[in-house]
């Protein structure tokens, strides 16, 4: 075998090996680029699905967070009304604490109504019983010279006859009724039970006008008043603060009949005795209506 020949197989082989060795190669390349082609794909696919659920968490991020500023707005509303509620709470402890402090004054006034609306009717009840004394020992003694009425806000008023004092259009006493002021002075004005009594004397004319003018009739009831209440003063000791005189002329009649018997009863001198509490009906009656007032509040 010559050299050529040993050299062209070494070559052969040699190609052969080559071609082995580079199908190995081929094959194994291919191999890895399969599972690099295979790698790329899912990875490529792993990709999609992380950019999908980036998508879907970037969606999520966006309404999550409009969550949250809907939750914050909520939340400083909330915080808004909590304080407002606060406020209103504390607005309406203090009314529910001006309220009891209310109720208590109330109760404590109430007391104290019900504490003089017995004081009244207790002095009303005294000043009626000593008045019905005084006025049956008045017309047991002088019969029908003088009336006696006792009202409602315990004044006594005595209704003297105005022949028995004065002489027909004089305002100067006469004797005979210089003696009735003395009796009614002792047994009345002097009395202790009457002591703290203011006295007004008060006179009254019939409406036929003095000396044809109807303005002296003023002037006749005032002066027949103030009469009597000199002389009650100067003698039958009446302490003069509790005096006072007025005339009323014809505008107070007791009877509104045109006739002589009217115009007698209405000529005439009245003495009437105030209590220092000079409680009227309205008074009283005011003070039961604010009693029934609470009682109906409360």
């Amino acid at each position: 075998m010559g050299k050529k020949t040993i050299i062209s197989i070494i070559s052969v082989i040699i190609a052969v090996i080559a071609v082995v060795v580079l199908s190995v190669l081929l094959y194994t390349t291919s191999d890895k680029l399969k599972k690099t082609e295979l790698d790329l794909s899912t990875t490529k696919n792993t990709l999609q699905e992380t950019e999908t659920a980036k998508t879907e968490v970037d969606e999520k991020l966006t309404e999550t967070e409009k969550t949250l500023e809907k939750t914050k707005t909520e939340l400083n509303n909330t915080k808004e009304i909590l304080e407002n509620e606060s406020e209103a709470a504390k607005k309406i402890a203090a009314e529910r604490n001006k309220l009891q402090e209310d109720k208590a004054s109330l109760e404590s006034e109430k007391e104290n109504l019900r504490t003089k609306l017995t004081e009244i009717e207790s002095e009303l009840k005294r000043i009626r019983d000593q008045s019905e004394r005084s006025i049956a020992a008045i017309q047991d003694k002088f019969k029908d010279t003088v009336g006696a009425v006792l009202d409602e806000a315990g004044r006594l008023t005595l209704d003297v006859k105005g022949k028995i004092l004065f002489e027909t259009g004089s305002a100067i006493l006469s004797t005979e009724g210089k003696a009735l002021l003395d009796a009614i002075a002792k047994e009345v004005l002097l009395n202790a039970d009457y002591s703290e009594y203011a006295i007004r004397v008060e006179g009254h004319t019939d409406n036929n006008p003095i000396a044809g003018s109807a303005l002296r009739n003023w002037d006749l009831s005032t002066q027949r008043s103030i009469s009597a209440v000199k002389y009650l003063q100067e003698n039958a000791d009446i302490a003069p603060e509790r005096l006072s005189g007025t005339g009323y002329a014809f505008y107070q009649p007791i009877d509104t009949a045109d006739t002589d018997d009217a115009k007698a009863k209405n000529r005439r001198i009245e003495i009437i005795l105030v209590p220092p509490q000079d409680f009227s009906t309205e008074l009283l009656k005011s003070l039961q209506n604010v009693m029934k007032s609470i009682e109906v509040e409360e």
